[in-house]
């Protein structure tokens, strides 16, 4: 350890970094007490800095490193300024800087910095003056993801139960309580097992969590209203769980086990009883005994947050890897994962890089690509595939991208939507831009129409040679000089430039090296877009290659012009990618409500090898939940749409993928949305049916607040890597172990 020290309340702290202590890794931790945003530390040296603050209860800062620079906005991190004791750490390793409060990852960065790089001179705590710090430590080397946990303190309880029944001192203290949590260790005897784990009741109702064939159901009654709260699962299976009830922030949260399990607007705690009278564990208010026990409990006189809660109960940590954050390669943002394992055990993962701003098409944005080559616990630098020219939003787009491999020739095929500058989805033209035979049509500024041929020879409509060529990129010359590029958007430097239609296309790249080249992009919009159409897109993520070798990747297309209305259906290859088709849609929707956007496919087999075809769609049906619709013929063709009840659907783009379970060799299905809108975006879940997709009874919310799109892969060694997004932060690496998702 380099530094271990205890800073004086309230008063700023200098620390000297010699050229002897600093090292290219390593990690810095300190604890403190806020009531107010303030400046938590400052790291300075002639090459750059690293800054946290607390602004508005979360953490915030920025790291800058010559010409770098991330902002280590870790907006997840809330209740850092209520007078609790807080951990905060950073550590920087070789894959990047992984930021942790209470001992748990909260945010990471690709950038790998630490005070050799900045060249560190200085380390400046509370420099403000108006934090209550507890201890400074800095180590020279990184700590692992389990010493995080152990530097972090738990959170220390306003009362401990050392018996069934609170003191009335004890009851007296809570008396008023308006916001709060409850903590109980408990076990059932086994399944069918029952009866109730906290109880309380004041003059005006009671509240109480029951242990239940449902799970634990969390019931309420203020003097008005009854209310139920139902954290499902199976927890009488005679093992230990950890059960957190918090009361704050505007809602009542259940975890187990560490993990969210339920959230319900609105909270309830001692001060809607009324004055508080009893409180108990381990059985109800009449004294009727839990089937089962509590080893420990408590009462907490605040909300406690997602991390505090992680580290009261000392749940194993989950490691989480940047691989295309906010300022990476210069890029404004990241958005839109895709990943896929191939046959030889290579990881790729890719997303949007979106240049200049956040926003879809139109915009500039490109394809970007990592490789990891050991399951996924490095990664290669990243490198652009797919690149179209302009700039901000008039730029023009490789979006929405998708992996699939062929396993008979090893051959890993990216499919994405290419749109022309200045044109997205909400503005595109009906029509394929291309003739009834699959001729590339091309425009001149009076509207005139050519034609170009696959090798890059222009020709009018009557087929008579002009002086114009295109290149494989889009270049337009004009009798040898270079006059713009068909993408580009309309006007400008080039007014004799050619320009496609203003439409939506799909283009096709392959690799035969793991990734590691690629082919120039092949136009496959003639072959899948009807003319009708306004728009034809991939649900982006992953496609999959049926048992009979048929590869199907999700798609959905506007289907009238000039309206709202959307579905999606399936585009399929059986040759290995050379040729596509597109497969009847899904359903064929009358109204918005009904219609059905992004979606991802899986196929299932049951015990006699019959196969099935599993399509789930993002929506906005009144009935809030995931879209499916199933296929008995590879895709051609889908039954009824049905909604399904334990599957929540926020207007966020869905994945799953089918896996095999390592140890029995099973076959299950996972699948991954952001599944509440708080209001943004999020409570990312993972979920898991093992019966091929007619229930899901395993259940694990990953990423509790801000949470979008995600793609999925197992990986060589049978874990599960999940790729998603923040939305407006970047894109995200964590790999989850399948025994870790089932057993909830």
């Amino acid at each position: 350890m380099l530094i271990d020290v205890q800073p004086a309340p309230r008063q700023p702290l200098t620390v000297k970094i010699t050229e002897e202590d600093r090292r290219s890794s390593g990690t810095l931790v300190i604890s403190f007490r806020a009531t107010a945003d303030a400046e938590v530390l400052r790291l300075v040296g002639p090459q750059g800095e690293l800054v946290l603050t607390i602004a508005s209860g979360r953490l915030d800062g920025v790291v800058r490193a010559r010409q770098h620079t991330r902002r280590l906005d870790a907006e997840d991190a809330i209740g850092l300024d209520d007078g609790a004791l807080h951990t905060v750490a950073v550590t920087s390793t070789v894959d990047g800087m992984h930021v942790f409060i209470e001992g748990y990852e909260i945010f990471s960065t690709s950038l790998s910095v630490w005070t050799q790089q900045l060249l560190a001179e200085s380390l400046t705590i509370d420099p403000q003056g108006i934090l209550d710090c507890g201890v400074l430590r800095v180590f020279a080397e990184p700590l692992s993801w389990q010493g995080h946990v152990a530097q972090a303190a738990k959170p220390q309880p306003a009362v401990t139960f050392a018996a069934a029944t609170l003191s009335d001192r004890d009851v007296r203290r809570l008396d008023g309580t308006a916001e709060g949590s409850v903590w109980a260790r408990v076990r059932a005897r086994g399944r069918g097992q029952a009866g109730t784990v906290f109880a309380a009741r004041g003059s005006l109702g009671w509240w109480a969590v029951n242990l239940t064939d449902r799970g634990f159901v969390v019931g309420s009654f203020d003097g008005h209203t009854h209310s139920e709260v139902v954290a499902g699962g199976s927890f009488d299976d005679g093992g230990w769980h950890d059960l957190v009830v918090t009361s704050g922030r505007g809602a009542l949260t259940v975890y187990v086990d560490g993990y969210q399990r339920a959230l319900s607007p609105g909270e309830f705690f001692f001060a809607d009883l009324g004055s508080l009278n009893q409180v108990c564990v381990g059985q109800d208010l009449e004294g009727a005994r839990l089937f089962g026990e509590a080893t420990a409990a408590a009462i907490f006189d605040r909300c406690l947050s997602p991390h505090e809660v992680l580290r009261l109960v000392s749940a194993a940590p989950l490691r989480t890897q940047a691989l295309f954050d906010t300022g990476l390669l210069g890029a404004a943002s990241y958005r839109i994962p895709t990943l896929l394992t191939c046959e030889s055990g290579v990881v790729l993962a890719g997303a949007d890089q979106r240049v200049s701003i956040n926003n879809d098409a139109p915009n500039d944005i490109n394809f970007v690509l990592r490789r990891s080559l050991d399951g996924g616990c490095s990664w290669q630098e990243p490198h652009i595939v797919g690149q179209l020219p302009g700039g901000g939003a008039r730029g023009s787009s490789v979006t929405d991208p998708v992996l699939v491999q062929d396993r008979s020739t090893g051959r890993v095929l990216l499919i994405t939507d290419h749109f022309p500058g200045g044109i997205g989805q909400p503005n595109c033209e009906a029509g394929t831009g291309h003739t009834a035979d699959g001729q590339l049509l091309l425009y001149d500024a009076s509207g005139e129409q050519f034609l170009c041929s696959d090798s890059g020879d222009v020709c009018d409509l009557e087929g008579n040679p002009s002086d114009y060529r295109v290149n494989s990129a889009g270049d337009v010359t004009l009798a040898g000089e270079k006059v713009g590029n068909i993408y580009l958007a309309d006007g400008g430097e080039h007014p004799q430039a050619l320009r496609v239609a203003r439409t939506s296309f799909l283009a096709v790249r392959y690799s035969d090296d793991d990734g590691a080249t690629w082919s120039a992009p092949r136009d496959i919009t003639a072959q899948v877009k009807k003319p009708w159409m306004v728009f034809l897109g991939t649900g982006p993520g992953n496609g999959v290659q049926l048992r009979s070798g048929r590869i199907v990747v999700p798609v959905y297309y506007g289907a009238r012009e000039g309206q709202n209305h959307y579905t999606c259906a399936l585009m399929m290859s059986d040759d290995g990618g050379d040729t596509w088709r597109l497969g009847q849609g899904v359903s064929d929707p009358v109204t918005p409500a009904d219609s059905l956007y992004e979606s991802t496919v899986v196929e299932t087999c049951d015990e006699q090898g019959q196969t099935m075809v599993h399509l789930f769609a993002r929506n906005q049906h009144p009935s809030g939940k995931v879209a499916h619709a199933m296929s008995q013929d590879g895709g051609d063709s889908f039954g009824p749409v049905d909604y399904v009840d334990e599957l929540e659907e926020i207007f966020s783009q869905p994945n799953a993928i089918s896996i095999t379970l390592p140890g029995s060799g099973k076959e299950a299905v996972v699948f991954a949305n952001a599944s509440r809108m708080l209001p943004f975006r999020g409570c990312g879940a993972v979920r898991v049916s093992v019966d091929g997709c007619r229930t899901w009874p395993h259940s694990r919310v990953f990423q509790p607040r801000h949470y979008v799109y995600q793609c999925m892969s197992q990986l060589p060694d049978g874990r599960i890597g999940l790729l998603w997004e923040r939305e407006f932060q970047g894109v995200f690496f964590t790999i989850l172990d399948p025994d870790w998702l089932i057993a909830a």
